[in-house]
């Protein structure tokens, strides 16, 4: 008889000839290697790295993305028996991943892809949901990232970048000078209409510059 001790992070999933799987929960177990066999699977969350690869825009632009996928086991039996593999449902999963990837990066032009990257992640997240109950997951978070672009494509980005940097600075300097301009007409317009202002200004300027002012009386 073989021993196992299942950890409270774990539950083991038994598989024996001629009967159901049966999840084995934390503790001390013996099972019979020749009656059948054991999986232990952890249930914290699991980290699941899909490499970089390329793929096409809407508008055909060669890009070249990875994605991160967090996700974390809630029906032991049905993440063993989801598939063949002995891994689980990780590499059906990593597949998952790629096809979703692909399919969300070929919806949206460069343009778009580089202006929307939450609502991108929140879209491959989505296209994933629903195999969660069939592999006996819950996926915590999914996120496409790393995403790169041709190099004249990243200059052209570049470029598009300063001008609006520069249009923005010409605005907000153009906008500075009408203030003024209408400061000064205002200005100009209260002293023709008010002599007495005007006298107030020209004496409030010789204050400042410790000058001489010579009234005329008038004829």
């Amino acid at each position: 008889m073989a021993k196992i001790y299942v950890q409270d992070n774990e539950r083991a999933v038994l598989f024996l000839k001629g009967e159901a799987p049966r999840v084995l929960q934390p503790g001390a177990h013996s099972y019979s290697k020749k009656a059948g066999r054991l999986e232990v699977i952890d249930l914290r969350p699991t980290l699941l790295r899909v490499a970089g690869q390329e793929t096409l825009t809407l508008d055909g632009v060669g890009i070249k993305c990875g994605a991160t996928v967090t996700y974390k086991v809630i029906d032991p039996i049905a993440w063993c028996t989801a598939t063949s593999e002995d891994s689980g449902a990780h590499e059906f999963l990593y597949l998952d991943s790629q096809l979703a990837m692909r399919d969300i990066i070929g919806k949206v032009s460069a343009t778009d892809l580089l202006a929307s990257r939450s609502q991108i992640s929140k879209d491959f997240q989505e296209l994933l949901t629903p195999n969660q109950a069939t592999y006996g997951i819950e996926l915590v978070s999914a996120q496409i990232r790393d995403i790169a672009f041709p190099g004249e494509l990243r200059s052209q980005f570049a470029q598009v970048a300063l001008a609006k940097q520069e249009s923005a600075a010409a605005l907000e300097r153009a906008r500075g000078e009408q203030a003024t301009l209408r400061s000064l007409a205002n200005a100009a317009r209260q002293l023709e209409s008010n002599p007495n202002l005007r006298q107030l200004r020209a004496l409030m300027a010789l204050e400042r510059g410790n000058g001489q002012l010579i009234i005329k009386a008038d004829d």
